[in-house]
């Protein structure tokens, strides 16, 4: 009997350690330390990063201005779990340091939040999106650009053992400072050209035969022509000889060699030849296959709200093919 008894004894033991081990099981599904909530930029950004491509122009906004942030975690949850998202001013530093970047605090009176709680249901691994809508992007001056961090804060659920992530609790809606004068398109204005008596040239480096001049001769056949170093500055600056107001350049192709056009340059202007104000930058293509000296493609550099200047300065940072690059004729519309 005694025998027997030990047997049950064991026998109830294991019961209540299949128990245990059951309750165990249950609880560290609800428990684990893997559920975790954090909040996710664009796909492939570093630092968790969502990047507001908004480019201010005299006479609109090019780009947009709401964007949403989901909330997630790390699998379904099985009770609901309320998240508390804030702007969390003490990661700026953190965000510059990462990105080698002086951003400045997105203003509150700036943009507005959709709300600050949010939640995920029971059953699901998403909520509903925190959305942000720039108000006044007109505000935002600053060239350093601008950022707002968003940090998950606290969390709330019947499941104790949902978590905040550590690496992914902010994200960073990053707000650039862009801004052109310099429309899109370019084809040429039509104007009246001015005329180019008083006008001057200065140009980075030249070509033998290929002088700065050579673009304001009258003479669609010759060009200016840069040298052939592929790593030196390649501008030019035209000198009106006083303050004008222009709508638009209007640009011949280099013909001599047609693969020396530029494709992107950065306007700017001056009236001491000193100090410069950026217009914005300049993209285009090369002249059309066909087009020639005689019968040139025409491209224009035109202005939104026409500036008034004595300087205007061409940097040419990207062109067809090759080390060289150049002007065959530079007018200006009025």
């Amino acid at each position: 009997m005694r025998k027997i008894n030990l047997f049950n004894k064991s026998i109830q033991l294991l019961g209540l350690t299949a128990l245990v081990l059951l309750s165990s099981c249950k609880k560290d599904v609800l428990e684990s330390k893997e559920l975790l909530v954090f909040v996710q930029g664009d796909f492939g950004t570093a630092n968790n990063t969502i990047a507001a491509s908004l480019t201010q122009t005299p006479i609109s906004i090019w780009g947009k201005t709401s964007f949403e942030i989901p909330v997630y975690s790390t699998r379904e949850v099985p009770a609901d779990v309320d998240v508390y998202i804030y702007p969390d001013d003490r990661f700026v530093g953190q965000f510059n340091k990462d990105n080698n970047k002086k951003c400045l605090l997105l203003p509150a009176n700036t943009y507005t939040v959709s709300g600050y709680q949010h939640k995920i249901n029971a059953g699901t691994l998403a909520s509903d999106p925190i959305k942000i809508e720039i108000t006044n992007v007109r505000a935002l001056t600053d060239t350093n650009g601008y950022v707002l961090p968003l940090t998950v804060t606290k969390i709330g659920s019947e499941d104790k053992g949902v978590g905040i992530s550590t690496n992914k609790a902010t994200a960073y809606l990053y707000v650039p400072y862009i801004y052109t004068n310099v429309d899109s398109v370019q084809t040429s204005l039509t104007g009246t050209l001015m005329s180019r008596t008083a006008w001057s040239v200065t140009v980075s480096n030249t070509t033998s035969g290929a002088l700065g001049p050579a673009m304001i001769d009258g003479n669609n056949s010759t060009s200016w022509r840069s040298s052939n170093s592929s790593t030196a500055a390649k501008w030019a600056i035209i000198n009106l000889g006083s303050q004008q107001t222009v709508k638009g350049f209007q640009i011949v192709p280099n013909y001599v060699s047609a693969s020396e056009n530029a494709t992107q340059m950065t306007i700017s202007t001056s009236n001491d030849n000193v100090t410069w104000t950026v217009q914005g930058i300049w993209k285009g293509t090369g002249p059309a296959t066909g087009s020639t000296a005689a019968s040139p493609d025409l491209k224009g550099v035109n202005f939104l709200a026409p500036p008034t200047a004595q300087y205007f300065r061409f940097d040419i940072s990207a062109w067809v093919s090759g080390s060289r690059v150049g002007f065959g004729e530079v007018n200006a519309v009025q």
